[in-house]
Order: C-alpha cells, then structure tokens, then sequence
C-alpha cells in the first residue's frame, strides 16, 4: 500500500530540493547586482578595483580565506535570529534568518565575481565549482515543466481578466464606477 507513495514522496523531496537550490541561484545572481547599485550609489566604485589588487597578492588559500569571510562575519545575526526565534519573536526571526542569508549570498557572489580566478587554481575547489553548475543545470531541468506550466497559467489569468475588466475598463469598471457614485454624499443641496 505505501509503495505507491515513495516515489511520489521522492519526486516531491526533489523536486523542493531543486527549487530551493534554483532560489539560492536566483538570489546569487540578484542580491550581488544589488550591492552593486548600493555601491554606486554611496560613491564606493573604487572599492571594487582595490579589492581584486588585494586578491590579485593573496594566495589561493588566503583568497579562500578571504571568500569565506563574510559566512562567519554572519554568524551574530544568525545567533540573534535564533535568539528572537526562541523568546517568540518568529517573524522578527524568520525576517533575521532570511536577510542575513540574503546579504551573506549577495557578499559571496560579490566576491566570487572577483576571486573565482585564483580560487580555481585549485583543482579541488575547481571540482566543487563543477559539481555546483551541474547541480544548478540539473534543477533547471527538473523544475523547467513546472515553470512552464506556472506561465501558461498566468497568461490565462490574464487573458479572463482581460475579457473580465475590459482592456478600456469595460463593463466592470463602469459598475464600479456607478457604485462610487451612489457611495458619495448628495452635494447638490
């Protein structure tokens, strides 16, 4: 009797797994091009430049150390996001848990932008790096159908809401402005 649900549950744990795989991805490539607005807009631009001579010096292990950094430098906001969730504060919590993530991701990106040469100098994080894009390939796919269905399902929506409103307002919209009508107070007294 359970047989039929273990492979409906394996394709379901997959199938999460690839999508929050494929939301980490999107964060990667968009919270990275928001820091760098942020850094244009605070007059920052010559911080980029300085930071690759800086890497430019350092070692492969010490580049390393250098990409690493802000994954710790994150850590008290996550211990007080596990703090706030443990006296009753979820939302405050969940919010620290997700913005800390997200800069932390965006930092990363930053950084890898700028240190992936001398990282893949060595073969076992070039290995990683691999592994990483073919994950990412491979969630792609898995979640390519679902994607596809999801704008489909949206256009449709589109389209009723069209017919139902009215690309000019239509019907709809003159019912609504007959009712704001009948809603205001009689001036012509």
């Amino acid at each position: 009797m359970i047989d039929w649900l273990k492979p409906r549950l394996s394709r379901a744990f997959w199938f999460t797994l690839a999508l929050i795989f494929l939301i980490e991805s999107w964060l990667w490539d968009n919270v990275k091009e928001w820091l760098r607005r942020l850094e244009r807009a605070l007059g920052l631009e010559k911080f980029e430049p300085w930071l690759e001579s800086v890497v430019a010096r350092l070692s492969p292990q010490m580049t390393l150390a250098l990409f690493a950094a802000p994954m710790i430098g994150v850590l008290p906001f996550k211990i007080a996001a596990l703090a706030l969730l443990a006296h009753g504060q979820l939302l405050l919590g969940i919010v620290f848990i997700f913005g800390a993530k997200a800069l932390t991701l965006g930092v990363e990106a930053f950084l890898f932008d700028i240190c992936r040469d001398k990282l893949l100098q060595m073969q076992w994080f070039g290995r990683v790096y691999s592994i990483v894009l073919d994950i990412r390939a491979w969630a792609s796919m898995l979640v390519r159908p679902y994607k596809t269905r999801l704008a489909e399902i949206g256009r449709d929506i589109r389209i009723y809401a069209e017919q139902f409103i009215g690309k000019e307002g239509g019907a709809f919209s003159r019912r609504i402005a007959r009712l704001r009508e009948l809603a205001r107070p009689n001036r012509s007294r």
